[in-house]
């Protein structure tokens, strides 16, 4: 992803960009994030959890859910989300959608671990899969780490976006099962491979950063396509530079470097995006290219 201030790939997570509630884990880039320790709330989860039945369904679920991330399975994904009309998942669709533009064709040697919460509704899954490119003859290592809700009959739905208001007990035991030694182990394991094949092929890296820019300039045209919010007046106040209260993202922009040329000062980039969190989204460190942001606080 692009870090806020300093505006560098810090490895594949740019690329592993499915519809997630990310809890912990390994976006391999070389270093786990979380230190793994099991604790007693996790591990009463575990004991208290449903049968190995509804464990493999769980495990199925997220698997075909996975398999959806495909030009001919990416219209399905829908069906598998509980909020299929959040900005965050629309978002992550288009991203796909460019993501296959450029020549990925989906994901295999999809590995699933599911984990029970005691409330006997939700599961936290880590989910690993290799990433396919056309001019590649080998898979891009990858990590997600997912929440399963289960509804009153049954039907299971992954969590979208980070917005969801949960008791600090459910957060924490979401963590506490993220950090268990079976989902860390996985993390380390894709990280290991990910380096491994980083260490083989130096010249990935320069790929999947080229590979993001890419998507990034095809996003910002899907969504000017989908969204034409431009009035002919804001088109001519672009064209001649009068219009000082907003911002037309351009290629390798990034929100530091935006505050520190429009507002004056790099560290207002946080301001900057709280005022335009619902153009942007949930990640301030992803921008597209052609979305408008406003630089007036309101």
């Amino acid at each position: 992803m692009f870090d806020g201030g300093n505006c560098r790939l810090t490895g594949l997570a740019a690329l592993t960009l499915g519809a997630v509630l990310t809890v912990c884990g390994t976006f391999p880039a070389g270093s786990v994030v979380c230190e793994a320790k099991e604790t007693g709330t996790a591990a009463a989860a575990q004991k208290k959890g449903t049968a190995v039945t509804d464990e493999q369904e769980v495990i199925e679920f997220v698997t075909a859910y996975r398999e959806a991330f495909s030009p001919e399975g990416i219209d399905t994904l829908e069906g598998y989300v509980d909020d299929p009309k959040s900005t965050d998942f629309q978002i992550d669709v288009l991203q796909n959608k460019a993501m296959f533009k450029l020549g990925v064709s989906g994901w295999e040697n999809i590995k699933v671990i599911a984990k029970p919460m005691s409330d006997g509704k939700h599961w936290v899954a880590s989910v690993s899969s290799d990433l396919l490119i056309d001019d590649l003859d080998y898979g891009i290592p990858g990590l997600n780490v997912v929440l399963v809700e289960s509804d009153d009959e049954g039907e299971l739905k992954i969590v979208i976006g980070n917005d969801r208001e949960e008791s600090d007990a459910f957060l924490r035991e979401m963590r506490e099962i993220a950090l268990s030694d079976e989902i860390v182990d996985h993390s380390n394991e894709i990280a290991v491979a990910y380096n491994a094949l980083l260490a083989e092929h130096p010249e990935l890296v320069e790929l999947l950063e080229s590979m993001h820019m890419k998507m990034e300039e095809e996003v910002g045209e899907m969504l000017k396509e989908q969204s034409p919010m431009k009035t002919k007046a804001d088109s001519e106040q672009q064209k001649s530079g009068a219009d000082k209260d907003s911002y037309t993202v351009k290629k390798g922009d990034c929100l530091w470097h935006i505050a520190e040329e429009q507002l004056g000062d790099g560290m207002r980039w946080s301001g900057l995006y709280e005022t335009n969190k619902a153009v942007i989204g949930e990640n301030p460190d992803l921008l597209y290219v052609g979305i408008t942001l406003q630089l007036t606080q309101s």
